[in-house]
């Protein structure tokens, strides 16, 4: 994929959102262009005052207050028309950032990382954003500077191509700034990811951080404070090169005007008694300038975090957007046997260095059978579960539901016929996806929980738990109960049992799981418990990727 091809995804995206607001965007930028050339008419005619005779100082003072109030409601419209688009961008932004990860294959998702893609909606789109912050500001003292300079054009051509000049050369060397200043604001991006990153593993470490202060402590001066070093350093240095450059255009105003002030004889054609009008121009041009130069920063931050967006949605494709509403059971039929044929994947092991290999397995899932899968640590279970769901598409083999081959234009359908809690679940504060809350859905929720002997530390109360705040173990209960009210045909559980104590795991293997396969549920739970696959009707064993055991009713284990 070439560079501009991956650009296109993010700048489409804003390009959309300006064509969206253009009116809002052409309102603003009027009243702008209307600020800049009330303010430069303000100073026009003060130097007419000053140059005038005092029977014209009544009407000029009526001009005056008039153009004040017309400088005054021009600036106030376009700022709150151009703070509204601003959060408008950033909230579209992030809407789509997030709806293209979650409709992006898991793989990537995985791959892409949690500390990113909460750098990249956060920090990123605000940065975007923040450029309908400086566009007001541009946009009035640009054309405060263009005016300034039309009118000294007006006044003396000599005059207005020195001061052009001081601009062309001004520019250049600010030029030279701007080039290191995006490549640190670049460094700093990436500096950036790596201290989310950090920020994570701050909350996520904290049992491990606490017990070790040698850890803690060289975490919080190391590797947390090497990354907000970085971070402050890269951007300590964009903006002071950007300070170099305002401060080098700034100097050179100030010797174009000691040049006009104290030699004016050596400038052709200029007029010494006229001499002041050109003053009150030059230090009123100074402020939009120095304004102008110190809102470009904002521009070219934008333009880093746009590249930014614009390379995270290159990585993601959108091969599941095509997400189906409709039941899964009306795609698929009345699914009854699930099967793997030949199935092979292959994934990077980072902590071995090489490529795992898994596979070829077959096997089946039958509803109204309960399964184990059992196997040693890094023998390749997890992956299993997540191409079993639909979660990863396998490289080799085939999938198929009652004989119908599951592929690439089905899986996101497929993925819906499955309940899974695996062992890093995520507990959503509501029952997301179960429609509005109502008083029914609670009833059937809190029966579950008082079930699972939760009843005296969490309920359900429309829709939502009254709290989170519990141990491991009662958080998978939880997570149990929301797969319980999605009543699905398909139910995995990766070792839902271990973070339990021994009474919950009886009550699990001995109650719930033989009462799903009741109600007609195929369930898949891996387990390491060997002194209840004598419960299971099939237990197969996984061992470095080779599925090399498919009992039905094994034997019960000795009891010790």
């Amino acid at each position: 994929m070439n560079a501009t091809t991956s650009k296109r995804p993010a700048t489409r995206l804003l390009l959309s959102l300006l064509h969206r607001s253009r009116w809002s965007l052409a309102i603003a930028t009027v009243a702008c262009v209307v600020n800049g050339i009330s303010s430069v008419s303000l100073v026009t005619l003060i130097n007419s005052a000053l140059t005038g005779t005092a029977s014209d100082h009544r009407t000029l003072a009526w001009g005056f207050g008039a153009l004040a109030l017309l400088a005054l409601g021009s600036r106030v419209l376009g700022g709150v028309v151009f703070a509204e688009l601003s959060q408008g961008t950033m909230a579209k932004m992030r809407e789509h950032i997030s709806a293209r990860v979650a409709r992006a294959p898991f793989r990537q998702v995985e791959t892409l990382g949690a500390s990113r893609a909460q750098s990249i909606v956060t920090e990123d789109a605000t940065n975007v954003s923040m450029l309908f912050f400086a566009l007001p500001n541009i946009v009035m003292h640009g054309s405060i500077v263009l005016g300034c300079l039309a009118y000294l054009a007006w006044l003396s051509w000599p005059i207005f191509f020195l001061a052009l000049s001081v601009v062309v050369v001004g520019s250049l060397g600010y030029r030279i700034g701007d080039n290191r200043a995006l490549a640190s604001l670049e460094a700093a991006g990436e500096a950036q990811d790596r201290l989310f990153a950090h920020f994570n593993a701050l909350f996520s470490g904290a049992k491990e951080l606490k017990l070790h202060r040698a850890r803690a402590s060289a975490f919080l001066t190391d590797t947390l404070g090497n990354e907000i070093d970085a971070v402050r350093h890269h951007r300590t240095r964009a903006f002071g090169a950007y300070a170099f450059g305002v401060g080098w255009i700034i100097f050179l105003f100030y010797a174009f005007l000691g040049l006009v002030v104290f030699a004016p004889a050596t400038i052709v054609g200029v007029d010494p008694a006229v001499l002041a009008g050109y003053v009150i121009i030059f230090l009123f041009m100074l402020v939009p300038l120095d304004g102008l130069l110190n809102n470009v920063p904002t521009l070219n931050v934008a333009k880093v975090s746009l590249n930014r967006i614009e390379e995270m949605l290159a990585e993601l494709d959108q091969q599941d957007q095509a997400e189906q509403d409709a039941a899964t059971r009306d795609h698929f039929g009345d699914a009854g046997t699930l099967r793997l044929s030949a199935l092979t994947h292959s994934y990077y092991r980072e902590k071995e260095d090489s490529v795992f290999q898994l596979g070829p397995i077959d096997m089946e899932l039958k509803r109204g059978e309960v399964t184990f899968l059992i196997g040693g640590n890094g023998s390749g279970k997890t992956t299993l579960a997540k191409l079993l769901v639909g979660l990863y598409a396998p490289e080799g083999g085939a999938i198929t539901l009652d004989g119908k081959a599951v592929d690439d234009a089905n899986r996101a359908d497929f993925r819906q016929l499955f309940s899974a809690v695996f062992s890093d679940f995520h507990l959503f504060e509501t029952l997301v996806g179960f429609g509005e809350a109502n008083p029914e859905l609670d009833e059937r929720a809190n029966a579950l929980i008082a079930k699972l002997h939760l009843d005296h530390k969490v309920k359900i109360e429309n829709g939502r738990f009254s709290t989170r705040d519990l141990s491991q173990g009662q958080r998978k209960r939880l997570a149990l109960v929301v797969a319980y009210l999605e009543d699905r045909p398909f139910y995995l559980f990766d070792e839902w049992a271990a973070d339990q104590d021994p009474l919950f795991k009886t009550v699990f293997y001995q109650e719930l799981l033989p009462e799903l396969a009741a109600r007609g549920k195929a369930v898949l739970a891996i387990t390491h418990d060997d002194r209840f696959f004598h419960l299971a009707d099939r237990c197969l064993k996984l061992d470095s990727g080779r599925l090399v055991a498919n009992e039905a009713r094994p034997a019960a284990a000795p009891v010790v």
